[in-house]
């Protein structure tokens, strides 16, 4: 019986790609770097800020130039995380019944903490329990380690959670953390790019089917 369900936050629960080209290729800027369109950040993102710039600077880019438009990236995102940021359709009213179900609620992405929880407080406030974002002391997805952690807190054995993401770094985490998992079509890999990725995960393309599958 599922008594906890972990959400991923980019892509599944929020459209932040927007905020996140735009700090991109303000830090990119900032070292005369060219540009990175929309595509190319929606397809950078998943596994965290420092892989997203890695994947955004030009190709054999020095590791002090690297860190240097990283942090720059780091501070603008700070300021301007929400400008463009919104969630998905019917996100909030899936979470409002899921919670008035009586599930436990997290989000674990490997956004920076700070960011997430504020992001969380505006867009989704007294709804979910936990949320784990990126912290020094645990190793990001799709390492299990922020899962396992979340697991713990709410006391409670795997086979009682499930996880939703939208991307295949996504199934890598639910497959390493041994967690039953669904993936979101409407987020940053389109339905025919997770079939190619990820042929065995199962999707849902709506917040409705969503709920649907959970009360069967």
């Amino acid at each position: 019986m599922i008594k906890a369900i972990i959400f991923d936050l980019d892509g599944t629960l929020l459209n932040t790609l927007i905020d996140l080209n735009i700090s991109v290729n303000y830090a990119l800027k900032s070292q005369n770097y060219p540009n990175r369109d929309l595509e190319h950040t929606r397809c950078s993102i998943g596994n965290g800020v420092a892989k997203l710039i890695e994947r955004s600077v030009p190709e054999n880019t020095p590791v002090e130039e690297y860190k240097k438009t990283l942090k720059i990236f780091e501070q603008h995102y700070k300021i301007h995380y929400q400008d463009n940021t919104i969630p998905y359709s019917e996100v909030f009213n899936l979470l409002k019944r899921l919670k008035q179900e009586g599930y436990f609620l997290a989000v674990c992405t490997n956004k920076l903490q700070d960011v997430a929880v504020l992001l969380i407080e505006k867009f989704f406030p007294k709804v979910f329990d936990i949320i784990q974002g990126d912290v020094p002391e645990l190793k990001k997805k799709p390492d299990p380690s922020m899962i396992n952690n979340v697991i713990s807190r709410f006391g409670i054995q795997k086979d009682e959670c499930l996880y939703i993401g939208d991307t295949n770094v996504d199934e890598e985490t639910a497959v390493n953390s041994g967690l039953d998992y669904y993936l979101v079509t409407y987020g940053y890999r389109t339905k025919d790019e997770l079939k190619e990725m990820c042929p065995k995960a199962k999707t849902v393309d709506t917040c409705e089917e969503l709920f649907n599958l959970l009360k069967r």
